[in-house]
């Protein structure tokens, strides 16, 4: 046969195996689409976009680890790392087979013959690519760290929503974070989105929309620049991307907390920016994406108390917990808002200096429950309005959540507990271990179970709100933040 006719042949012979694996790895990796939010009408034109903002996740791809997170990234990119290695082999078969034939050429050889050989040559050349391919070794995924660091967690309607911020070990953070959504029944993991900025720090639902605030990355000094880094984003979730919707720019810096008044489309955030500067909390209007004012800008010194929105007062807590380390003058309460006026709950004499000094504020059926620490000590008041009082100790670093109308505490750290509070006098119905490290939050599953975020162990995990027994443990190590080539 002629030595063209066959290169052809042998060329349009890989072209077809090729293309055939190639439409294997070509299916789409989307899991389930998510479509309604807490009864509200389904997401799609009306999220935001990148028009909002000009920084938006949807032009990222870096480590984007969308719609079924980075294994799917991973496998395409490995398809097609590995089809063209193998083209590359088939060209490499290709000119061997012609350089054969031309030795062959030396000797006549009938049609027959040349067809078979062509076959043969065809079908050695996609053995050896085959084998080629197999034998390629995979490199394992290296970590930057042993956790994806779960900062909050948001329930609406059947979803669970989780926010990763994805640090390095060294607290260093190159990755931008990560919002996961899984079916709130039973985990199973739906889909998630890159957002556009870097460490997240609360999730939360309003309107049929979905907001994550986000700290940004670290400046010089463990400073929260503000600029465009980092912010209120928007999620689009018809189109699977975030965008930046409030800038810390016109916020003053990064966002370390985060609430919502759902019914009056309103966010309240805490702002910090630097050592030295005060932290400010500032109410912003989430359907107009706009910052309204500062509050408190005269009273609150050190407002890193916790916020809390009390849905069934329209009453936003804020925890005080200023101190001069110069002076060791203190000033420290929680305070109430109700969209105009500032004042405190405690009847401790505004002469006298309060020594509490919030950590955690929860609200259940309109009463304030608040956890107070010195980073050395720490106790529960069930009462803390009433400054005579007396607290229930707990760790000093411990965070409160109310979950179906009860409330709990999580004790965090490495020695890890959860538990059932009794709100009548502060003590333990049950205590239990956690089987993470830093629990972070908690949100309800079901009548009798509530989901676990922890911090510090790659792990969401599903308890019994009776007793803190497992129920079921979800690895989320695949979203920790993974090494960057130097």
């Amino acid at each position: 046969m002629n030595r063209k006719i066959l290169t052809l042949l042998t060329a349009a012979s890989f072209a077809l195996f090729f293309g055939a694996c190639g439409d294997d790895n070509s299916a789409s990796s989307n899991g389930p689409e998510i479509s309604c939010l807490d009864n509200e009408d389904c997401l799609d034109e009306d999220l935001s976009s990148a028009d909002d903002e000009p920084s938006s996740s949807s032009s990222k791809k870096g480590d984007a680890k969308s719609s079924s997170s980075v294994k799917d990234s991973k496998d395409e990119n490995k398809s097609s790392s590995s089809v063209k290695k193998d083209n590359d082999e088939g060209k490499s078969s290709s000119s061997e087979t012609k350089d054969d034939k031309s030795s062959d050429s030396k000797s006549e050889s009938s049609n027959s013959k040349g067809d078979s050989s062509s076959s043969e040559t065809q079908e050695s050349s996609s053995s050896e690519a085959s084998e080629s391919s197999s034998s390629e070794e995979v490199k394992p995924v290296e970590y930057a760290n042993t956790t994806p660091n779960l900062a909050d967690l948001e329930v609406s309607g059947d979803t669970l929503f989780a926010v990763f911020q994805r640090q390095n070990s060294d607290y260093s953070i190159t990755h931008n974070g990560l919002l996961a959504m899984y079916k709130l029944s039973d985990g199973t993991l739906l889909d998630t989105i890159q957002l556009a900025t870097k460490n997240p720090s609360a999730v939360k639902v309003a309107g049929g929309n979905v907001y994550v605030a986000t700290a940004g990355a670290y400046g010089a000094g463990y400073s929260l620049p503000a600029d465009n880094n980092r912010g209120i984003e928007k999620v689009d979730l018809s189109k699977k991307t975030s965008s930046l919707f409030i800038a810390g720019t016109k916020l003053g810096g990064g966002v370390n907390d985060f609430v919502v008044d759902a019914k009056n489309s309103k966010g309240y955030t805490l702002i910090y920016n630097a050592y030295g500067v005060t932290p400010k909390i500032v109410e912003i209007n989430l359907s107009a994406g706009s910052v309204i004012k500062t509050i408190g800008e005269s009273e609150l010194k050190d407002p890193e108390g916790s916020l809390e929105f009390d849905a069934t007062k329209g009453i936003l807590y804020i925890g005080e917990r200023f101190l001069d380390w110069d002076t060791f003058e203190m000033h420290n309460n929680v305070y109430a808002y109700d969209g105009t006026t500032l004042e405190y709950i405690s009847d401790l004499d505004p002469e006298l200096e309060e020594y509490r000094q919030p950590y955690s504020i929860k609200a259940i059926n309109g009463v304030p429950y608040v956890f107070v620490s010195d980073y050395n000590t720490g106790a529960l008041y069930v009462d803390y309005a009433d400054s005579e009082s007396e607290g229930t100790d707990f760790y000093q670093d411990s965070r409160l959540a109310a979950v179906n109308g009860e409330l709990f505490l999580m004790e965090r750290g490495d020695a890890a507990t959860i538990a059932k509070i009794n709100t009548a006098d502060g003590s333990a119905t049950w205590q239990s271990i956690a089987s993470g490290k830093n629990p972070y939050d908690m949100v309800a599953a079901s009548a009798s179970t509530a989901w676990v975020a922890y911090y510090g162990s790659p792990v969401l995990e599903l308890i019994s709100t009776s007793n803190g027994s497992s129920v079921k443990l979800i690895d989320t190590k695949e979203f920790c933040a993974v090494k960057v080539a130097d």
